[in-house]
């Protein structure tokens, strides 16, 4: 392992940086009326949203309550929820998306889908804020070295 790399979770944060730029792609696709790219893009995002939430759900939730990391605004019903809504929202989006192909009226459509999209980009970027200003300084402040390490290893492989 590098031991140049810096554990914490905050580190984490790339990632919602990569899944907005992709989910930038996907609305790039949607302007100019390229539905295989469109589709492409919103089905990378979704799967890759799905498998960072998985991440959190399966390590850093369970250790964060073991740690008693949690805080008033930040509590494990909360996470939940949030990656609940946030996985409900992205595979609407994806269906939504996909009967592009069967629209009458395309641009109106799409027009409506950027609706959507609004509401889902408003609601992950207060998940992001979320986990950037309680999760990760908490899981960064209740666990050792070792315990980070161990975490961050099981998402980086």
């Amino acid at each position: 392992m590098d031991h140049s790399f810096e554990h914490t979770f905050a580190s984490l944060e790339a990632e919602h940086k990569d899944l907005e730029q992709l989910f930038e792609g996907h609305q790039r696709a949607l302007i100019a009326r390229d539905l295989d790219a469109a589709v492409a893009t919103i089905n990378t995002f979704q799967n890759r949203l799905n498998w960072h939430i998985g991440y959190e759900d399966r390590v850093l939730l369970p250790l964060y309550k073991a740690k008693a990391g949690e805080v008033e605004g930040g509590t494990l019903p909360i996470f939940q929820a949030e990656h609940r809504k946030l996985r409900e929202c992205v595979a609407s989006l994806a269906r939504s998306t996909e009967s592009l192909y069967s629209s009458e009226d395309i641009v109106g459509s799409i027009l409506n889908l950027l609706d959507e999209e609004a509401l889902f980009k408003g609601l992950f970027n207060h998940h992001a804020l979320r986990e950037h200003n309680l999760l990760f300084p908490r899981l960064d402040a209740v666990t050792n070295e070792t315990e980070r390490e161990r975490a961050l290893e099981e998402h980086f492989v």
